[in-house]
């Protein structure tokens, strides 16, 4: 699954859009379903979706910016009907909170990965605002979150960048070997 972060359309070209044309291509068929997702869609709805078209899924997440928090409510969801996430790829994700939107000018708050995810990658930078935000696992035991990757490019153009898009298709790759 491939989700947006804020302002990416599903029209527009951006580094998503490329990532999530070439894994559609490279590995959609009868037993693979790629998924492209915004920051703003319903996650229970997907999560329903999943949870009632597979059969034992192997769930893949790649997000940038406001896309990383709903990939954690996409993970929750998920973890609501006992499917696990066994990868997750996040580039600068922000925190969000629509009611304390103020939050995602300090680097204080935190992002909790919850327990259905097995394991996430991910890229950040310091460079423009926004930045991407501290990872935490809710609980360590069941989530290895392993060391933030720092790329010196500005926010908008970290879901272009090659290191965060060769870790997506690796990740695909491992996965359906």
């Amino acid at each position: 699954m491939v989700i947006s972060g804020y302002m990416q359309t599903r029209g527009q070209n951006c580094g998503l859009s490329k990532l999530w044309r070439e894994l559609y291509h490279r590995h959609s068929s009868k037993q693979v379903l790629v998924v492209r997702a915004a920051w703003d869609d319903s996650m229970g709805d997907l999560a329903e979706m999943v949870w009632r078209e597979t059969m034992a899924p192997q769930v893949a997440v790649y997000a940038y910016s406001w896309g990383g928090p709903t990939a954690m409510n996409l993970a929750r969801q998920l973890g609501f009907r006992g499917i696990g996430v066994d990868i997750m790829v996040l580039s600068d994700p922000v925190y969000r909170n629509l009611w304390k939107l103020w939050r995602v000018f300090f680097r204080w708050p935190k992002i909790k990965v919850p327990p259905s995810v097995t394991r996430v990658r991910w890229f950040r930078q310091y460079d423009t605002w926004p930045f991407g935000h501290e990872l935490v696992p809710e609980n360590p035991e069941a989530t290895d979150i392993r060391d933030a990757v720092r790329l010196y490019c500005s926010h908008a153009y970290m879901d272009d960048a090659d290191e965060f898009q060769v870790a997506c298709h690796e990740e695909a790759a491992l996965l359906l070997r």
